[in-house]
Formats: structure tokens, sequence, C-alpha cells
């Protein structure tokens, strides 16, 4: 098998595996970039929203299109996390002073 075959083949392989691809996440590529090694890519499960990064932080930017498929990725709940914990359980920093006060379920 001369050079152009292997990759032809591989490359077939790749998109085949992108094709059939049924994760968690809108792709395969995305699937891949949460859970490499250079940590680029975020996904927070408590607030159901992707995001990329900022080198030497822990915060990152919110997505809401899928940078290698194009799909709209879900709302973030983030917002209304906030809000219903300070509306309806009274806690104005849920994130620091109050986080003991969440309940589990949020």
């Amino acid at each position: 098998m001369d050079d152009r075959s292997w990759l032809d083949k591989i490359r077939e392989e790749v998109e085949q595996a992108r094709r059939d691809y049924k994760g968690p996440h809108c792709c395969l590529t995305m699937d891949r970039g949460l859970v490499s090694d250079t940590k680029i890519f975020v996904y927070s499960s408590e607030f159901r929203e992707y995001g990329v990064k900022i080198p030497k932080s822990t915060a990152y930017i919110g997505i809401d299109y899928c940078m290698f498929c194009g799909k709209k990725l879900p709302v973030s709940l983030r917002h209304e996390w906030f809000d219903i914990l300070e509306e309806e359980y009274g806690l104005e920093s849920p994130m620091e002073e109050d986080k003991k006060k969440v309940l589990k379920n949020f």
C-alpha cells in the first residue's frame, strides 16, 4: 500500500467515525477536544454550557455554536441557576459565601 492509499484509508476511517458518533456532545471532534490533554475546551455539566478556556486562568469564554460542526449548542443554564437560587432561596453568593447552603440537587 502506497502512502497516498494509506492516507486515504485513514481519512475514510476518521470520516466514518465522525458519521457514526452518538456521544453526549454535538460531534466527535468536540468530544475529543473536551477530553484532550490540552484542556482548551470546557464543558460545564452544572450549567450545561460549552466554552474555550482562557490561558492561565480558570475562566472560559462561552460559545453558542460548535466551531467544528456548526451545530447550535444547548442554552446555558447559568443565569437561570443564579436567578432561582437568589429569588427562591435568598442566596446572594452561591459560588462563594453561600456555597454550603446550595441544595444538592442544584
